[in-house]
């Protein structure tokens, strides 16, 4: 039984592993605010807040951290073969040679003490990104191009997401990183919260520089899934009450229905649209609404009613199911005293008229009768008459 829980509790913590390593002061970085990385034909390069750290890999696994501090946080790296070109907070650009790993200034006349967020070799010089201006050089000329940069650059800004291992990762506003899933174009948030400075794809993942230290991120260990943008109801409430959404039965009367859902993969609820098509009682009403304010339907008459639901985001991402949901309000009279009231002055007024049908009729019959009584009456006395020889008094003459 123990051996069990013991392959149980592993089998937990694998299953939870984090995709991310974090690598420390506590395990030879410079210092744990890690700025940006770059690689090297050997080396990985660390740029920290105290200085740069030279970093050999196992593997995944760093096995050693040379150390070289500087005055002031290292903000932007470039190998270039035999030198590292180094962006130093306030200071400008240097480069150091790989055989002495000496700090020389580069165009100070230009750059001077400018914070330089970007570094990148070109072909005879180098192009520089500060956080407000761009500037191009030349190894051999004097004169270098320059251009303004739209967006304040901070460390790290320029880029937004990056692949890896077929999982893509995305910054949030806050530069946090997330897991990104183009079908839906929704977000999924790490279990922890690493906030990327820079980054660099390396053995089947990626290194980030972040302010809580050198990450190593581990697609495989990554196992957050994402599924189909659907929409739910999380509520539905009938004149203020909570209480069942679907085939109702109601009584005559004046309602108020609000409808509110959740969604899956389809983002913040403030960036979604719910459009709705409310059909019954002779009329048809199509309208379209924030998601955070619910559906609410009011103002009904008596009558069968079905309403259908469908949700889309800001990004033309729609959920892929649509809601339905049936009711029916009674007519006024339905269950009322006055239905049985007006069924009963029917059945009065049907009654009163059947009898007098049959008394004008059984009257008709009976002036029939009288008359084919009546004449049958007289041709018996005229028979009688002819019989004794008698005649009418009418008919003597006296």
């Amino acid at each position: 039984m123990r051996f069990l829980t013991v392959i149980l509790s592993f089998l937990t913590l694998v299953s939870v592993a984090s995709p991310f390593t974090i690598y420390t002061s506590k395990d030879g970085l410079i210092n744990t605010q890690v700025n940006c990385i770059e690689k090297g034909e050997k080396f990985i390069w660390i740029g920290t807040n105290a200085g740069l750290n030279r970093v050999v890999f196992d593997g995944v696994k760093p096995l050693k951290f040379s150390p070289r501090g500087t005055s002031v946080p290292v903000t932007a790296l470039e190998d270039d073969g035999k030198v590292i070109w180094v962006g130093l907070k306030g200071k400008g650009v240097y480069m150091m040679p790989k055989e002495n790993y000496k700090f020389i200034g580069f165009r100070k006349d230009v750059l001077g003490d400018k914070v330089v967020v970007g570094i990148q070799k070109i072909e005879g010089g180098l192009k520089v990104l500060t956080r407000k201006t761009g500037y191009e050089f030349k190894f051999d000329k004097e004169e270098y191009k320059s251009w303004p940069i739209k967006l304040e650059l901070e460390y790290g800004n320029s880029w937004a997401s990056f692949s890896s291992g077929g999982k893509e990762l995305i910054k949030n506003e806050k530069r946090i990183l997330e897991r990104y899933n183009q079908p839906t174009k929704s977000t999924r948030k790490f279990d922890k919260q690493i906030i990327a400075n820079d980054y660099l794809l390396y053995q089947n993942g990626a290194l980030i520089a972040s302010p809580s230290g050198l990450v190593y991120y581990d697609p495989s260990k990554d196992n957050i899934q994402f599924g189909k943008p659907t929409m739910t109801l999380s509520g539905f409430m009938s004149n203020g009450e909570d209480t069942i959404a679907d085939n109702l039965d109601l009584n005559w009367d004046e309602y108020v229905f609000k409808y509110q859902f959740d969604f899956t993969e389809l983002g913040d609820p403030k960036n979604i649209t719910l459009s709705y098509n409310l059909k019954g009682a002779g009329v048809q009403i199509l309208d379209s609404v924030k998601a955070t304010n619910g559906i609410e339907i009011k103002d009904l008459e008596h009558g069968d009613y079905e309403l259908r639901i469908s949700a889309v985001n800001s990004k033309g991402v729609n959920a892929k199911n649509v809601l339905s949901y049936k009711f029916s309000i009674a007519n006024p009279l339905k269950d009322s005293i006055w239905q049985y009231l007006i069924w009963g002055a029917v059945a009065l007024i049907w009654t009163a008229i059947v009898v007098l049908l049959t008394r004008s009729k059984f009257k008709k019959d009976i002036l029939v009768l009288e008359d084919a009584l009546l004449e049958k009456t007289n041709k018996l006395n005229q028979i009688e008459k002819g019989k004794y020889g008698l005649v009418d008094e009418d008919k003597v003459n006296l």
